[in-house]
Formats: C-alpha cells, structure tokens, sequence
C-alpha cells in the first residue's frame, strides 16, 4: 500500500463535543443552549432521550412558542428507550438525521456504556451465558473465568459505533452522567512504620469508557455546585481555540454555541462519503458476526456480497483486502474451535 502526502489544509469537521456532570449540574440545558447557538437561522436540533423524556422538560408548553432565555427550546425529540446497544445509537443518529437534523443532542451517552442492554449488561450477559450448561446450571467461578473474554463483543460494538460516530456530517453534543471516584491509598506512618488505607477523592469522572472524552472534538465536566459552568479542575478536553470559547467559571451561552459552530467549519469541505468504504465495513462486520462456519458460509454466499467483493477485487483492491483478511480471520476461528477438546 502506498502512502499520499500532500500540504496540510485545514478541514471542517462535525463537532463531536461531551458534556459530563452529575445529577443538577446542568449538562442538558447546557447542550441546549449549545445546541441553539450551533444550528443557526436554518438549522434543527434533534434530542435523543434516554432519560425517560426528562429533555421534554425544556419543551415549550402546549400553544407556546420555545423561550431559550427563558429555558425553552424548539427541537424534535426521539424517545430511545433500551437496550442501550451501541449500534442502536447509530441508529437513532440516523434517524434524526434523516428527519432534518443539523445539531442532535444525545442525553445520555452514559447508558452506551453502563445502561440497561449497554455494553456493561452485554458484557455480563456473555459471561452468563458461557457459564451456563445446557440444563440451565450456572457454574459460578465459570462467570469470574469468564468476566474478560465477556468483554469482547461489547469492545468490539463500541468500537463500531466510535468509527461511524468519527466520520458523521451532523454535529452531535453528548450529555454523560459522572460520579464521584475515591480510591484507597497505602500511607505509612513514619513513626510507628506501619501503613493504613486512606480514602483519597478523585473528583467527579465521567461514565463511559475510559478513551470516549478524548475521542471527541471537545469535552468538559461540570459540578453542581457550579452549574453551567466548565470545570478546569475536572476532567477535560478543551485546546487553546476551546479553552477561549468557554473559558472557566462562565455560563455557556448561545454566543458560545455559535463560535463553536464557526470553529468547526472554519476550513475546506470535507471529501464526500465514500460509499464503497462505507459499504465494505458493513461486509467485514457481517464476516465478524458469523458465529459458525456455516453462518459464515451464508454471508459469503450471498448474491449481493458476492457481486460486491467481485467488485471491489477489480476496482478497489486495497478494500478487496480487508473483505479476504476478515474471510481467513473468520476461518482460523473456527478451525481452532474445532481442535478444542471435549470436556472430560
């Protein structure tokens, strides 16, 4: 494979920007207003809901017209109710999208993670599962065993999601629950040489996997006691250009909103989808998904999969590739499950 260098231009992008707080901090309303600010004159703001409609609260009331500076916003709501897979967020991006959309609020992205049907309960669910005979008796030291491969598949969906959440037009604000986190700390007493555990706080965190914040365009925290109101003493991710726009200890405003939108697409448009990229990860995750040969055999023989790697072996064979790489991963798989002893 060769490798193309050219001047560096700068590019819009499609903000992908978090907002992480605690129960009264003020995330939503703070995306909201972000939001506001964001769409512009012709712009449509979309929330997808999580939290059992709580976003509705900042609905105009029945023959009212939406207020923001009295707490009221005009926007299309999706109620998303669980489970909280990661490829069902894509989903109801999608969605959205596809009913106007420009700015889409995502209230909360915690549940990807830790939510009902998230990847946490698929995780779980696995381990269960694997643990589990065929006359329904569970061996429990099988589920600790077990905790580990578990994760797998959760990993894996979520790792879908992040490339499809990376390469979308649309900007999406994510809203994350956080918690406090404390740790137990070894300190030893000089006097007497002897240690005890102390609690130490780590402040509030984030729910979510460990690399999501730092995965976006931008991310802040909040804290209840200063609602609305960036933290730099919590977790973050916020450059020089960011760090400008919403400088600590200052409610977010719709003016921020828009300078944030400006720096977004301040630059060239971006290349346009590529469709046949696009078509071919579809191809490698069905290959992925197979969980036998003869699942496997059934996606491979295809109609439509075939015409398409037939295609792509003549006209893209760089992706061509992939499709062939992930046929012969899938294979060694199952191979290696045969050779497996059976269980004395």
């Amino acid at each position: 494979m060769s490798f193309t260098i050219k001047p560096a231009i700068r590019e819009k992008i499609g903000l992908l920007f978090g907002i992480a707080g605690a129960s009264g901090s003020g995330k939503t309303f703070s995306a909201l207003t972000l939001a506001e600010g964001i769409k512009g004159k012709n712009g449509k703001i979309a929330v997808i809901d999580t939290e059992a409609g709580r976003a509705l609260h900042y609905a105009p009331c029945p023959g009212e017209k939406a207020d923001p500076s009295k707490g009221t916003f005009d926007f299309l709501h999706l109620d998303f109710q669980p489970p909280f897979e990661p490829m069902r967020y894509v989903a109801a991006i999608k969605a959205a999208e596809d009913a106007g959309a420009t700015v889409i609020v995502i209230d909360s992205m915690s549940h990807e993670w830790d939510g009902e049907g998230g990847c946490a309960d698929m995780a779980e669910a696995a381990a269960l599962a694997a643990a589990t005979d065929r006359q329904g008796n569970v061996a429990q030291w099988k589920i600790e065993a077990m905790t580990a491969p578990s994760w797998k598949k959760p990993k894996q969906q979520h790792k879908r999601m992040m490339a499809r959440l990376i390469q979308t037009r649309t900007h999406l604000i994510f809203c994350l629950r956080a918690q406090e986190k404390i740790k137990f700390e070894k300190v030893e007493n000089p006097q007497t040489g002897r240690s005890r555990n102390e609690i130490r706080q780590m402040g509030f965190q984030p729910i979510c996997e460990k690399s999501f914040m730092f995965e976006l365009s931008g991310s802040m925290t909040m804290h209840p006691d200063t609602p609305g109101e960036p933290r730099y003493d919590l977790p973050r991710k916020l450059n020089h250009d960011l760090q400008v726009i919403f400088p600590a200890g200052k409610q977010i405003t719709s003016a921020a909103g828009e300078r944030l939108q400006r720096w977004a697409e301040t630059g060239t448009d971006r290349p346009p989808e590529d469709k046949n990229l696009s078509a071919t990860r579809e191809m490698v995750e069905a290959i992925q998904d197979a969980k036998t040969q003869e699942d496997l055999e059934e996606v491979t023989a295809d109609e439509r999969f075939i015409k398409r790697k037939q295609w792509l072996e003549e006209k893209r064979p760089e992706l061509f590739g992939q499709v062939d790489a992930a046929i012969r991963e899938a294979l060694m798989r199952f191979e290696g499950a045969d050779d497996e002893e059976m269980p004395a």
